[in-house]
């Protein structure tokens, strides 16, 4: 069983590497889902990502729906060839076209940015018309694993799907559940399906939040002053259920 810690910052990849996380997906702002992290956190945790522990990063230009536009495309490949150059192990990336198919062309772009690095389709799978065929696409494309949460709002909704997902395509690629997992119910998930693969966050809320400024944790303005951090106790707690 391998466990993906989805690590919003370089505390959270600490922690994952202390707690005994197999590998890592490095984005931020995971309260709309992820986006790519900026180039300050790239940076800081290359050296991690080329010597300590395997990290593929968030592509997300914005937050919403996967359609994008040729700029949004550009941009994008901009950000996977950075992170290649920074030597990360590859990318996650995910680009849907209008009717709801997998956008083959935006794909090729991005792939071809970032050739010779490991790729990752995120959620994106989800969201799709025809899963089914959409993962034939991401095989035939060379994607090597995949996260999904079986096409529901979260992985223990869609444990028929991830099932099915990983019946007829695992030994092709890795199909990684992820969405709302947590200890207490990754063993069902993961014997209900068969996956060798699991995402999850676990995270709290820093306790390095200056509730003596914040008590309420809000400012003056009513913005939140709390931000959450992988935790390592809720790291080692869940590889010691999936191991």
């Amino acid at each position: 069983m391998r466990f993906e810690l989805c690590a919003n910052g370089y505390q959270s990849i600490l922690n994952g590497i202390a707690g005994g996380a197999d590998c890592a997906e490095l984005c931020e702002a995971l309260e709309v889902g992820g986006v790519t992290p900026s180039y300050g956190t790239l940076l800081r945790c290359g050296d991690v990502a080329r010597n300590v522990l395997p990290i593929r990063v968030l592509i997300r230009c914005r937050p919403g729906n996967y359609i994008y536009n040729d700029d949004e495309i550009a941009i994008m490949c901009e950000d996977i060839k950075m992170v290649k150059s920074l030597g990360y192990e590859g990318v996650v990336i995910g680009a849907l076209n209008k009717n709801g198919d997998i956008d083959v062309p935006a794909i090729k772009k991005l792939m071809a940015a970032g050739e010779g690095v490991k790729f990752t389709f995120h959620r994106a799978i989800d969201a799709c018309n025809n899963p089914l065929d959409a993962m034939e696409t991401l095989i035939s494309f060379g994607f090597d694993k995949v996260l999904t949460s079986g096409c529901k709002p979260t992985a223990y909704d869609g444990i028929d799907m991830i099932r099915e997902f990983q019946t007829l395509f695992g030994d092709r690629i890795n199909i990684m559940a992820g969405g709302g997992i947590n200890e207490n119910n990754v063993e069902r998930i993961i014997t209900a399906t068969g996956i060798e693969n699991v995402h999850a966050s676990l995270t709290l809320y820093s306790v390095d939040n200056h509730s003596n400024l914040y008590p309420t944790g809000i400012d003056k303005t009513g913005a939140s002053m709390l931000y959450k951090v992988s935790n390592l106790e809720r790291i080692k707690e869940f590889i010691k259920i999936i191991k």
